[in-house]
């Protein structure tokens, strides 16, 4: 490995949780300029995080925010929203589909923040029980806080695992620490770091792209995908912002999540923070539309910061592909 990177995973391995982690085969994985990439601006997001007036700050924005709910009478109803989520079903038309994939159904979950609330997997697998889908892809975010340890994410996540079906893909959020990446092959979940893979189905094929994360450590690209008008090309993309470059890859579906639609919003679901980049207001939540790509941003099933939700129930998505006639 490179001296560069050989000091980065030096300063990593003084935090307990990342002794441990055998970052050769992550670089293996990845490569090492891509690894050295993520671990820059991870230990850029610990420095910042660990400073007096950012911690003070956000300890303030929250207290800010309960005392809000509190004084309003809301802060009942904004704990019970946060922990009932929605079942949202969505169709979609397109005319280069393949027939074999006419009716395909895909079930998305993303934004767990599983340390806010504890009881979120218990929540997921009982809203799944009696549900039916074909694939499970998730969109990132696993972690609540974006630093310190996180086995406790993973054992929620593991917990989860057995309401989602055989085949689970997965990509990685602004809150997740690449390390993340070694414990997925354990709980068999297929985690896609700037890959592509088919799907076949009755003698077709599509394919399912993933990239990491577009919003904080803007590690994505899509070098590894060819622009094919003949293949039909589903992307997981933890946020919107990359919807340029999904347009001009030729992808023709875009999942992503990362904004929660606002999480805490006016009276008619009017967001307040979106955290978003550059991207136009419809693309905060729901279906959206650029060029030939078509998308939709989940509210994700989760809650961050806090476990509260107000305006903006939490979703599980199940997304049904449609071959257009002609």
């Amino acid at each position: 490995m490179k001296d560069a990177l050989h000091h980065l995973i030096s300063s990593l391995k003084e935090m307990s949780h990342y002794q441990e982690v055998d970052y050769d085969r992550i670089a293996k994985e990845i490569g090492e300029s891509h690894l050295q990439q993520r671990l820059e601006r991870q230990l850029n997001l610990y420095e910042r995080q660990s400073g007096w007036l950012r911690k003070k700050g956000r300890a303030c924005y929250r207290k800010f925010i309960l005392l809000g709910l509190t004084c309003t009478g809301l802060l009942g109803r904004a704990k019970r929203q946060a922990r009932n989520p929605v079942w949202v079903e969505q169709e979609w038309f397109f005319k280069n589909l393949p027939g074999a994939f006419d009716g395909y159904r895909i079930l998305q979950l993303t934004d767990f923040h599983f340390d806010f609330i504890p009881e979120l997997p218990g929540i997921i697998k009982e809203m799944l029980a009696e549900k039916s889908f074909d694939l499970c892809v998730l969109t990132g975010d696993f972690r609540g806080e974006t630093t310190g340890p996180y086995e406790e994410s993973l054992a929620d996540l593991r917990n989860t695992r057995d309401g989602l079906g055989e085949k689970v893909y997965a990509v990685l959020g602004n809150h997740d620490n690449v390390e993340l990446m070694l414990t997925m092959p354990e709980l068999n979940v297929n985690l896609l770091m700037n890959q592509v893979v088919e799907i076949e189905r009755k003698g077709e094929k599509i394919q399912l792209a993933g990239i990491d994360d577009p919003h904080y450590y803007m590690t994505h690209h899509f070098e590894f995908l060819k622009p094919d008008e003949n293949i039909f090309t589903v992307l997981l993309a933890h946020s919107p912002e990359c919807w340029r470059e999904s347009d001009l890859a030729g992808v023709d579906f875009q999942m992503s999540g990362h904004t929660h639609g606002g999480q805490i919003c006016l009276p008619g679901g009017i967001p307040v923070i979106a955290h978003l980049d550059g991207c136009p207001r419809e693309m905060i939540r729901g279906r959206w539309r650029a060029g030939s790509l078509q998308g939709y941003t989940s509210r994700g099933v989760g809650s961050s910061s806090l476990d509260l939700r107000l305006n903006c129930k939490p979703e599980v998505t199940l997304h049904t592909l449609r071959r257009m006639k002609k």
